[in-house]
């Protein structure tokens, strides 16, 4: 009996380290398919990283000339590009950059649709349109103010969501300057108070190093009711206004030769006769974008459209702003200052969403108004 207890003890224990055995073969096959699977995972990603970075292939090179565009317009995140992309690369993307550098057009508006009554009465042809109601361009409109001569409608695209506003006469339209020039610009809404206005858009850029700048200095020149702020610069063209009141985009050095009111340096030109100028990102990427467009019977179109917010509103292409642009019969058309800046209020409300962490957007410059009637 003592003998055979034995054994069975020994069994056991034979058994017990044949089973810490099986344990640590299955442990150091689970290891190396681990460790396999994480250099195949390198491999991939490697793989992906040869094709994204330096291979043009169809589709992929588009998203990726997208995304550095995007992270190059930034004022602080272009080391999402520079982290990951050759700065040969990035040199080569960015240099189809489209500014419009010799590029010079001026509204026709045609007198004979803006000095017709019936028409003028109601330009924007209001009085049968309610909020919820599709627009012209099939958009559902958001605002129908009658009174103020102002319609309001959400716009939306495969990657971006805004809003766009007419306006049924131009000569309510005009800059406003910040109050501390210099030192400190104004948030949008303080814009609506101090020039007793019903609708407001952000214009200029401004100096602003890490993304933290104080709105204060105005990136080249702009005009309100005909002073002067700034310093021209060749690297934007135009979007003013002349004493006319036709819209004025591209490259004009001297403002006074077209009797330019009020307006602003930015790029690129959009829309021109008529006819859209731009194709795709144009170096330009993925943002919130700011534009201002007339049609031809002189009714101003400002389009605000939401960026860098997932699952609300990426942004859109400066294509796709052209494209909104020509939908609402723009005919001339040219873009402002994008980004966090891009912002529009109606009435006291901020009614767009800006990518600013700040609920009331950034300080700006200046603003384009809509002079209240």
């Amino acid at each position: 009996m003592t003998n055979l207890s034995l054994n069975n003890n020994e069994f056991l224990v034979l058994t017990r380290k044949q089973k810490r055995l099986l344990e640590l073969e299955k442990r150091k096959k689970r290891r190396k398919k681990r460790i396999a699977k994480f250099f195949l995972l390198l491999i991939l990603l490697f793989s992906c990283y040869i094709s994204v970075a330096f291979l043009d292939l169809p589709y992929i090179k588009d998203l990726r000339n997208i995304y550095i565009e995007t992270a190059m317009t930034t004022a602080d995140h272009k080391w999402l590009a520079t982290l990951f992309f050759p700065d040969k690369l990035i040199k080569k993307v960015m240099s189809s950059k489209v500014t419009n550098s010799k590029i010079i057009s001026v509204t026709k508006i045609n007198s004979s649709e803006q000095n017709s009554a019936p028409i003028k009465n109601d330009i924007l042809r209001q009085g049968n349109l309610q909020v919820g109601d599709l627009d012209y361009a099939g958009n559902e409109i958001f605002i129908n103010d009658i009174d103020q001569g102002i319609l309001i409608s959400k716009v939306k695209g495969k990657t971006f969501e805004g809003k766009v506003a007419l306006i049924d006469d131009p000569s309510r339209v005009f800059i406003g300057f910040t109050d501390k020039k210099g030192k400190q610009g104004r948030y949008i809404l303080d814009y609506l108070d101090m020039y007793d206005s019903i609708l407001g858009i952000n214009a200029s850029g401004f100096n602003d190093p890490n993304g933290k700048g104080s709105g204060g200095s105005v990136v080249g020149l702009t005009y309100s009711n005909g002073e002067s702020w700034g310093k021209y610069t060749k690297i934007y063209g135009v979007v003013a206004f002349d004493k006319n009141n036709r819209l004025v985009v591209g490259a004009i050095d001297d403002w006074d030769k077209y009797n330019i009111r009020d307006g602003a340096q930015f790029s690129p030109a959009l829309i021109v006769n008529g006819e859209k100028i731009i194709k795709g990102s144009a170096g330009w990427g993925l943002q919130p974008r700011t534009i201002v467009g007339q049609r031809e019977d002189g009714v101003v179109i400002f389009l605000i459209i939401d960026g860098r917010q997932p699952g609300h509103s990426l942004g859109a292409t400066m294509e796709d702003c052209a494209n909104v642009m020509l939908s609402y019969c723009a005919v001339t058309a040219g873009a402002c200052d994008g980004g966090s800046s891009s912002i529009m209020t109606y009435d006291g409300n901020i009614i767009t969403k800006c990518s600013s962490p700040s609920k009331v957007g950034r300080l700006l410059p200046n603003a384009f108004l809509v002079k209240r009637k």
